[in-house]
């Protein structure tokens, strides 16, 4: 996908059971954070001017909020989340703000316990869908976890006992993939594989902003907010566009591995210039000039083929 994009377009929405608030036609900042690491996305979410009732109102009944970012012919959720604490304050003479700060799946991150206990011959999959249900049970929507765990067969029964997301990080760790909680919905990717999505091609027409560099820790860029681009999905950068490392003597020990996967020595940059994302971080005003994502890439192995989805 490589079109441009006209027009920015943002909505809030603050959700309670049976009702929905929407804040869209109100200057707001966010920053928002969404990694492939366990600990849960977070967002910070700032919005101008309200009335007192309607303060009042969002303080007392509003516990989630869903955050859409991008252009009126590309739009979509960056963040989907529960609201944690509220923080009212004041910039300058005239503008009182009221600061929501969220997180993504921390309830079932922090809470989810699995005490379960499993016959003989489980598997991977078996405990991983085991740990998952503790997890919906505490306010995970859904899993996408299409891992082909063919091995892992235990011959006698197992216990499952204590905090889901140590049981399931031992799992996905023993197969080489990770796992994070995405809008609401584990998320369970090989470390050398990648979501489905059509391939985003990031260039100066298509919202890429500057130069992209490689460093130890992935190629970062930065680009206009698409909500194409998630955690997990691919991006296309020509190569001839990124500021590359060379190591001085190749015969010198390695670059230190890599923080996100440690399975690779650099950041390399792919003979084809596909990428996973690994980090997004989004910074946006409605009325003002960001309206940013800066990414943390990884080069997609080549030798294999390991998709999550249909």
């Amino acid at each position: 996908m490589d079109e441009f994009q006209y027009k920015r377009k943002a909505s809030l929405l603050l959700v309670d059971d049976d009702e929905v608030l929407d804040l869209s036609n109100l200057r707001f900042r966010f920053q928002v954070k969404a990694m492939d690491v366990e600990s849960p996305n977070n967002a910070a979410i700032r919005v101008y001017n309200l009335s007192r009732d309607t303060l009042v109102k969002i303080r007392g009944e509003f516990s989630r909020v869903i955050l859409q970012a991008g252009y009126d012919n590309n739009f979509g959720v960056i963040f989907d989340g529960t609201i944690k604490q509220f923080r009212i304050g004041r910039e300058g003479t005239t503008d009182t703000y009221l600061d929501i700060l969220a997180a993504d799946g921390d309830l079932a991150y922090n809470l989810a316990l699995v005490n379960k206990t499993l016959a003989a011959g489980s598997s991977s999959g078996d405990r991983i869908a085991a740990t998952t249900e503790a997890m919906r049970q505490r306010g995970v929507v859904g899993v996408q976890n299409q891992l082909q765990t063919t091995g892992g067969i235990l011959p006698r029964g197992k216990v499952l006992f204590g905090l889901a997301r140590a049981k399931l990080r031992d799992e996905v760790e023993t197969l080489g993939a990770t796992w994070s909680i995405q809008q609401g919905v584990v998320t369970i990717i090989p470390k050398t594989g990648y979501l489905p999505n059509e391939i985003v091609v990031l260039s100066g027409q298509t919202g890429l902003i500057g130069r992209p560099e490689q460093t130890v820790d992935g190629v970062k860029a930065r680009c206009l907010i698409n909500p194409n681009i998630f955690v997990g999905a691919r991006v296309q950068i020509d190569n001839k566009a990124i500021n590359q490392l060379v190591q001085s003597n190749p015969a010198n020990a390695p670059v230190p591995y890599n923080q996100w996967t440690g399975v690779q020595l650099v950041a390399n940059v792919t003979t084809d210039g596909i990428y996973r994302v690994y980090v997004i971080e989004y910074d946006g005003d409605t009325r003002g000039q960001q309206w940013y994502a800066d990414l943390v890439l990884l080069a997609v192995d080549p030798s294999t083929d390991q998709v999550i989805g249909d």
